[in-house]
């Protein structure tokens, strides 16, 4: 498997959130798992998407899906850290695009992880991906509908 850096300017993170490893998400060597990792993840990125406004599945039974994950471990995560979630979206295009998280130590503000989620918007009616609607890219990207 190929080592890919992520790399991400500072500006594209727009939303903190903050969270407390809890000592069932650890093995036995005493650090976060990855299925605890990425749950921890998932759940900074539907706090991302509530503060923007958009629901997991709208009336129209449509939402964002996530198909795709890197992930870049750089330092092991131990039980009862705070760990600071910044999350912003790269540039986006009409049928998805790139949610991005970095992850820190709140006491000595280490990187420890960094994480790209590349997702699509999924009509769960037709069963297939659909292009994202205009609020939906405002609501993820404002500075694109601004002039």
């Amino acid at each position: 498997m190929s080592k890919q850096e992520l790399v991400f300017e500072d500006y594209l993170f727009v939303f903190e959130t903050v969270m407390r490893v809890r000592h069932t998400e650890i093995d036995l060597g005493q650090h976060v798992t990855i299925e605890s990792l990425t749950a921890l993840l998932s759940e900074a990125r539907l706090r991302f998407l509530q503060a923007k406004g958009i629901k997991e599945i709208n009336s129209d039974k449509q939402g964002l899906i996530i198909d795709k994950l890197q992930l870049v471990i750089l330092s092991r995560i131990q039980a009862r850290e705070e760990l600071l979630f910044e999350v912003g979206v790269e540039p986006i295009y009409d049928n998805g695009g790139n949610i991005v998280i970095k992850v820190t130590r709140m006491h000595t503000g280490e990187t420890v992880v960094k994480a790209r989620q590349h997702f699509r918007n999924y009509d769960f009616n037709l069963n297939k991906v659909i292009k994202l609607d205009n609020t939906t890219k405002e609501a993820l990207y404002p500075h694109l509908f601004r002039l």
